[in-house]
């Protein structure tokens, strides 16, 4: 468990800077890449210390909240396709996710260094 903190850590900080990277070359074409270089790692990451048997964070429960009905959302519309009436909720959960995910991908990452730190603390 120790390991893949410290792991996650390095892994999160790593698509984190390559995701700002790749927006700034591709710069507006690019910008949708963030979310997924960054994205995918950390729904990988949180599913994984969802099972993992440690604390979970204020700051965890919050991310896991608004982040994990945006890949739902993203699921649900591309299995059932394009219906007005069915897709129109997670239509506007993915469309606000492109506001705050930003933000949320970089609180995860704070999570994943506080963690860490208190991990490392503790040997």
């Amino acid at each position: 468990m120790k390991n893949f903190i410290k792991y996650d850590f390095y892994v999160q900080l790593f698509f984190l800077i390559t995701g700002c990277f790749v927006t700034i070359i591709k710069g507006w074409d690019g910008w949708i890449l963030f979310y997924f270089i960054v994205g995918i790692p950390q729904l990988i990451s949180c599913l994984v210390r969802i099972f993992l048997k440690i604390k979970i964070s204020p700051l965890f429960l919050i991310y896991g909240i608004t982040i994990l009905p945006v890949w739902l959302s993203i699921v649900i519309l591309i299995t059932i396709g394009i219906d007005n009436e069915v897709t129109a909720i997670p239509t506007y959960i993915a469309m606000a996710a492109f506001f705050y995910s930003p933000f949320m991908a970089l609180l995860y990452a704070l999570e994943s260094h506080n963690l860490y730190q208190s991990l490392k603390q503790l040997s």
